[in-house]
């Protein structure tokens, strides 16, 4: 009888265990994780004419009226080498910047 009752105590000991953290594991277990950038974030294309071409220390903006916006920093990027590419001008700098939309 006591063989019988130490039987029953361990076996009522490791479901309870098992519960326990199968409880524990299921509460914790969240959703896919948010994305970084959040909503409302948008990247912004800003030129910029520098005195000598490659050299990044004196530029200054081109100033436009709206802004160009992407959703992403591939597609800023893109726009960025298609307005190089037409603009002929080593002097031209392009620029992505994340910003959040207001």
């Amino acid at each position: 009888m006591n063989i019988r009752r130490m039987m029953t105590m361990r076996l009522c000991l490791s479901v309870g265990v098992t519960l326990a953290v199968a409880s524990v594991l299921i509460e914790q277990r969240s959703g896919p994780a948010p994305d970084p950038e959040g909503a409302g974030i948008v990247y912004v294309y800003f030129p910029s004419l520098c005195a000598a071409p490659g050299d990044k220390r004196d530029c200054h903006e081109v100033p436009h009226p709206n802004r160009p916006s992407f959703e992403s920093m591939a597609a800023c990027s893109a726009h960025a080498d298609v307005e190089l590419q037409e603009a002929h001008n080593p002097r031209l700098l392009a620029t992505c910047m994340k910003q959040r939309e207001g």
